[in-house]
């Protein structure tokens, strides 16, 4: 090498690490200014759901103003689960607002006990609409732009805490800028840390219901048009969109019933058993009915409903929230005509993602879904009760990923079976149902018939 290219080499490597060093600072500043300016960021807390109308319309510009965050981060959302789910927990809903009394953010919050093992009752912090199975998406509720300072003034805000526990977000967005400002500020910060992923699933729809049909299989394309053609030679067939107030009682009514015969036919509970589940169905259709958001659906044949689904619509997005369909028309795969229906309707009227939520399968991936993933939060204060708790927890992860690697596969199961036996246990009996429906769900799919 000449004289010059080196002269050149090591200019370019001078170059590169003045950048990496200016970019650094840049990022320092840039944090720096944000927890100067967290400092100043004024912090409400309300107690009672009631209190928080006078937040309301500055709560629905955010949503207005950020597309990212979803149809769960909504007050028609998080008001009907916590007035069904909220009996014995307390809340903690933060507004934070800048000095001019302006809304930069909301953070939903409550209190909750649990059992452990070792610890006894020990005390968690989650996002209202966690914990009983039923919200995916949740977030702090930020305005763009926001989320530095009202990530740290959410940590403050935790550290002037007497005792918060284990703090528990769960189900944010893989690419919320919320969550990846938090992970790198724990991180910076040392405290103890937890993540982990869970799957979810969504189709991204294109503009024609002939352009999404052709992009599903032959073998699958061929039994939708089949089944549909075969219904149509036998029955009057009616899909059903809910389009009046007064049709909600009856339509969740004809849900629950055939959700729950399709999951007695497996010897499942299923989840519609919940006294409070059905509470925030009904609450939560009211609501979403009135802002023009809710997507209850049956389908008829000869007059009789044999199949149900409730979605709920959000901007370009359908949510599927809950299914059920008759098991005496099985071989009619009554479930999937009517799914193909809403499909094409969705896509008529301009949805563009069909969201399935958490979990995937291989009848989601059928449809066309593709798989991603939220982003779950475990962490406490530094040198707390709850911080040694997580710190075992951690520890017990790595020991059963540990395990699940060497044990012989009857051996592991073994473990398996009896760890399920004793979180059943001490699970609250909504959170066991979802969770149990949910496992179910991903064996016995949506009652497909092969053809």
């Amino acid at each position: 090498m000449s004289t010059t290219n080196v002269l050149e080499s090591n200019s370019n490597v001078a170059n590169g690490r003045s950048q990496t060093v200016r970019a650094a600072r840049r990022t320092l500043r840039l944090r720096e200014s944000a927890d100067s300016a967290a400092q100043s960021v004024q912090i409400k807390t309300y107690s009672s759901w009631a209190a928080l109308a006078e937040i309301t319309p500055e709560w629905e510009r955010i949503l207005r103003e950020n597309d990212k965050l979803s149809i769960f981060s909504t007050p028609e959302w998080l008001r009907s689960w916590w007035e069904a789910f909220g009996s014995n927990r307390r809340l903690a809903v933060l507004a934070l607002s800048d000095p001019q009394g302006s809304l930069l953010g909301v953070a939903p919050l409550y209190f909750e006990h649990a059992k452990h093992p070792l610890f006894g009752r020990v005390r968690q912090l989650r996002f209202v609409g966690d914990g009983s199975g039923d919200s995916d998406n949740l977030d702090l509720i930020v305005a763009p732009g926001e989320e530095q300072r009202c990530v740290a003034a959410l940590l403050r805000w935790i550290a002037q805490q007497r005792n918060c526990g284990i703090c528990s977000l769960n189900t944010l967005a893989q690419d919320s800028t919320v969550a990846k400002i938090l992970q790198t500020r724990l991180e910076e910060a040392k405290w103890p840390l937890r993540v982990t992923m869970t799957a979810n699933s969504a189709i991204q729809l294109p503009s024609t219901w002939e352009s999404y049909i052709e992009g599903l299989t032959p073998k699958f394309r061929r039994l939708i048009a089949r089944c549909r053609r075969k219904l149509e030679s036998q029955y009057e067939v009616r899909f059903r969109r809910c389009e009046s107030l007064c049709e909600i009682p009856e339509m969740l009514q004809t849900l629950y019933h055939l959700h729950q015969k399709r999951w007695n036919s497996v010897r499942q509970s299923g989840t519609l058993q919940s006294a409070e589940r059905r509470d925030l169905y009904a609450r939560m259709a009211r609501a979403f009915f009135e802002r023009g958001w809710l997507e209850l659906w049956s389908l008829e044949l000869n007059g009789k409903p044999v199949a149900a689904q409730m979605s709920f619509r959000y901007r370009d997005r359908v949510y599927g929230l809950q299914e059920g369909f008759d098991t005496d028309y099985f071989s009619h795969n009554v479930g999937h005509v009517l799914r193909a229906g809403m499909f094409e309707y969705f896509i008529g009227s301009g949805v563009k993602v069909y969201d399935f939520l958490g979990g995937t399968s291989a009848q989601k991936q059928r449809w066309g879904a593709e798989v991603g993933a939220y982003v779950n939060f475990e962490f406490a204060r530094p040198r707390t009760v709850a911080s040694c708790q997580l710190a075992l927890e951690k520890g017990a992860a790595a020991g059963k990923e540990w395990l699940r690697h060497r044990l012989p596969p009857i051996a592991w199961n073994g473990l398996h079976r009896i760890n399920l036996l004793v979180t059943r246990r001490n699970e609250e009996p909504a959170s066991r149902d979802a969770r149990i429906s949910v496992s179910a769900a991903e064996e016995i799919g949506e009652g497909v018939v092969s053809q």
